[in-house]
C-alpha cells in the first residue's frame, strides 16, 4: 500500500508542477524580475522590512515616519502592475495548494463535504456547493 501511496503522491506532484496556476505564477515572477521599477520597489520594501524587524527585536517603537514610509512602499507595490500580477498569481497558486491540503485533511479526519462551519472560507474545497455561505 505504501508504494501505491507514493506513486499517487508523485502523480499529484506532477499534476501540480504542470498546473496552469503554477505556470501563471512563474510567468508573472519572470515578468516582475525583469521590471526594473518593480525590482527597485521590492528592494526598498525589503529594507523597510529589515528596519521594522530590527526595531521589533529591540522592542523599539516605530516612528510615524517609518510607518508612513512602509505604507508608501506597500502602496507602490500594489500599484505596480508586475508586482500586482505576481501577487495575484501567487495567491491563486497558494489557494490551489490549500485546497489540496484541505481535501487530504478531510479524508484523514473522516469529514465529508464543506461543512460551512467556522473553518469555511476562501480555502473551501471543491465540495463547497452553491448553498454554501462562504
Amino acid at each position: 500500500m505504501s508504494a501505491e501511496i507514493m506513486e499517487r503522491a508523485n502523480e499529484l506532484a506532477e499534476l501540480i508542477a504542470n498546473c496552469d496556476e503554477l505556470e501563471a505564477m512563474r510567468g508573472a515572477e519572470n515578468t516582475m524580475n525583469s521590471d526594473a521599477e518593480a525590482i527597485n520597489i521590492l528592494n526598498q520594501f525589503q529594507e523597510k522590512q529589515k528596519m521594522v524587524y530590527e526595531a521589533q527585536m529591540n522592542q523599539e517603537q516605530l516612528s510615524e515616519q517609518v510607518m508612513k514610509s512602509v505604507e508608501e512602499i506597500e502602496q507602490k507595490m500594489s500599484e505596480n502592475p508586475s508586482i500586482r500580477a505576481y501577487i495575484d498569481a501567487s495567491e491563486k497558486f497558494e489557494h490551489l495548494l490549500r485546497s489540496v491540503n484541505l481535501v487530504i485533511s478531510r479524508a484523514l479526519s473522516g469529514d465529508e463535504g464543506c461543512g460551512c462551519g467556522s473553518a469555511c472560507g476562501p480555502d473551501c474545497g471543491p465540495d463547497c456547493g452553491s448553498d454554501c455561505s462562504c
